[in-house]
């Protein structure tokens, strides 16, 4: 009798495709909070969380959550107007703003930034592990201009970011949306409040560059009105990720579609079947987590596995045996909103704000390259374009009678072939991994 409950336990679980090791390793704990305060970012090592709540439009609250006791530290006075958005490793410096204006705590102590212009309002969106230099953005007081903004152990720097956006015009609305961990590398948008003149662009050692610019090149196919937005950056600084507003006809065919960008190897992969998926956060393996569907308040949270967005609620379940509703008393996750920089602790709130949740894994293990398979390498035709799916580096395409139209090198996925004429054409896409995939595409 012993022997057989021994064998039950051993093998019940894997029935179930649960480890009962993980199961009892990863955890998945809500945290409520009676004034609605969200966490919306968590620390690099995945220790502390920075938040607010939000009343009549304006950010209150600003406090950080210990996230080995789950408990919540307020930085003001109930009612006073403040946000957290950032928290360093030691848990000893929180970034944000007080009153509309662009602070930091530190040790719970508050202190202003200074501005680059007076009566100015603004917001600290991120700060190093170490706590010595942070980003974000600056208004001026009449609505006039915007500032992208970096400090340096309290003191405003230069930041030599273009002065124009992608279409030549004088860049007013710009911001810093995210720093590395060491501070070499930033991640920002100019005249990120005009569309479709959105233009996100990387700071790497100084040095300005606007990545996906071929996703601005009309002789590449893409339209003018494409846009990167929703944007962030893994912690070491190596992938960027969010979501391009796509045009493939003007009011007829427009969506979000999430995007990832390679920092090192300048590729940028496009997920142009994930219509309205958001891609909120990466980690430093490149893995990402978001949620569907992107303009709506109850979503379902989503993470990237060998090219496809599976259910996060789902995952955790099979892999850990955690069920969303037995651990939290709620249905679904809702939106993810952070991950530390080893992808094990998340942090994202319930789809109708009912609370927040902290999910702690063991151990996370897919990377970009997880499991390539050449099937996840796709290809379509759109709006005249060919597009592309996949850490695609070289496309040739060859038409029925065995002559090669197209065979280059390619930073992004995408072909213009409004040239070509019509007819079927085979498409043979090579990825970083080196592996290939064929496909028949018809061309109007």
């Amino acid at each position: 009798m012993k022997r057989l409950f021994i064998l039950i336990f051993i093998f019940l679980p894997q029935l179930f495709r649960i480890n009962p090791i993980l199961a009892q390793q990863a955890t998945l704990v809500a945290v409520p909070e009676n004034d609605g305060a969200i966490m919306i970012k968590i620390s690099d090592n995945g220790r502390w969380a920075a938040g607010y709540s939000y009343t009549s439009s304006n950010y209150m609250g600003a406090s950080v959550w210990d996230l080995e006791t789950y408990q919540r530290n307020q930085l003001v006075p109930q009612g006073q107007m403040a946000a957290a958005f950032d928290v360093s490793d030691d848990g000893s410096v929180v970034v944000g703003n007080y009153d509309n204006k662009p602070a930091f705590w530190q040790d719970g102590f508050l202190t202003m930034l200074p501005l680059p212009v007076e009566d100015a309002t603004g917001d600290v969106w991120s700060v190093t592990p170490d706590g010595s230099k942070m980003a974000g953005r600056v208004f001026a007081n009449d609505w006039s201009a915007g500032y992208a903004c970096v400090w340096e152990n309290g003191l405003l720097t230069t930041v030599n970011h273009a002065t124009t956006d992608r279409f030549g015009d004088n860049a007013y609305f710009n911001e810093m949306v995210a720093l590395s961990a060491d501070g070499s590398t930033m991640l920002g948008c100019l005249n990120y409040t005009i569309l479709p003149n959105r233009t996100a662009f990387l700071m790497k050692d100084g040095q300005y560059f606007m990545f996906g610019a071929e996703n601005y090149d009309p002789l590449q196919g893409g339209s003018t009105y494409n846009f990167y937005d929703v944007l962030s950056m893994s912690p070491d600084g190596k992938y960027v990720t969010g979501d391009i507003y796509w045009v493939e006809e003007m009011w007829v065919s427009e969506y979000f579609c999430p995007f990832r960008y390679d920092v090192e190897n300048d590729v940028t992969e496009l997920f142009l079947d994930d219509v309205e998926v958001a891609s909120f956060a990466v980690d430093n393996n490149g893995n990402l987590f978001g949620c569907t569907p992107l303009n709506f308040p109850i979503r379902d949270a989503l993470l990237l596995k060998n090219g496809l967005w599976v259910s996060l609620d789902e995952e955790i379940l099979a892999t850990y045996g955690l069920d969303v509703q037995d651990e939290t008393g709620y249905d679904k996750l809702g939106s993810v909103f952070s991950v530390s920089a080893d992808g094990r602790t998340l942090i994202g709130v319930n789809g109708t704000n009912s609370f927040n949740w902290v999910l702690k894994l063991p151990n996370l293990v897919r990377t970009p390259e997880n499991s390539p398979k050449p099937e996840s390498m796709k290809a379509v035709v759109r709006g005249g374009r060919l597009l592309m799916e996949g850490k695609i580096e070289r496309v040739s395409i060859v038409d029925t009678k065995g002559v090669v139209v197209f065979d280059q090198h390619l930073k992004i996925p995408i072909v213009n072939v409004t040239t070509f004429a019509s007819g079927v054409y085979v498409v043979t896409m090579q990825d970083v991994n080196g592996l290939r995939n064929s496909v028949k595409v018809y061309i109007e």
